[in-house]
């Protein structure tokens, strides 16, 4: 019976208000997969193709800190690699602003960023260079809410639009290509005050 108790005391109290986790100085660290619908598009000499959408499963580390209430950098890291090749990275800076809904565990965000890379997803998973210079590009925006659990961990769910960008020149021949990425994360997150 006393560990009931305890146990109950416990829960309530890890799900009481978080008031301090988005607010300025406080560290965010957080892994998210991702379930992904992509396509694709290149043009070309007169010519374009586009591909039929395919469904695929990503991993993400970002870490955040918030500069003022609610508003935070959050910088996000993207490695891959295989084993007869050399890996591929990523790297998106971006701003996300926070809402913490007052009485609630519920704080919504909205997210914008840019980024630049030596690789596009293959499937929504960086296995292998693209390109041995950082010039493919990735334009992020998105939303979403941080349910939190505790006063120092949340559950993330968020829609995320990606756009990858690279230019190829053979010659006098120049084909743009452009990668589009409809995202939802589901993850976890970490505030260190």
């Amino acid at each position: 019976m006393r560990s009931t108790f305890i146990a109950t005391v416990l829960l309530l109290a890890s799900m009481s208000t978080a008031v301090s986790q988005t607010q300025r100085g406080t560290w965010e660290f957080s892994l998210s997969g991702a379930f992904s619908s992509y396509s694709s598009k290149s043009e070309g000499s007169g010519s374009t193709y586009e591909s039929d959408p395919q469904h695929v499963v990503s991993l993400l580390l970002r870490p955040g800190y918030f500069v003022i209430d609610g508003l935070e950098i959050l910088p996000e890291i993207y490695w891959g690699a295989t084993s007869d090749g050399p890996p591929s990275f990523s790297f998106s800076g971006n701003i996300a602003y926070n809402y913490m809904i007052p009485g609630s565990r519920v704080a919504p965000f909205v997210l914008a960023g840019y980024g630049i890379g030596n690789g596009v997803p293959v499937l929504e998973r960086m296995v292998g260079r693209s390109s041995d210079a950082f010039d493919i590009t990735v334009l992020n925006l998105g939303g979403g809410a941080k349910i939190f659990v505790t006063k120092a961990v949340a559950v993330t769910a968020e829609y995320r639009y990606q756009q990858y960008g690279r230019e190829v020149t053979s010659g006098s021949y120049t084909t743009k290509h452009t990668y589009y990425f409809h995202n939802v994360f589901l993850g976890v997150a970490f505030f260190v005050p």
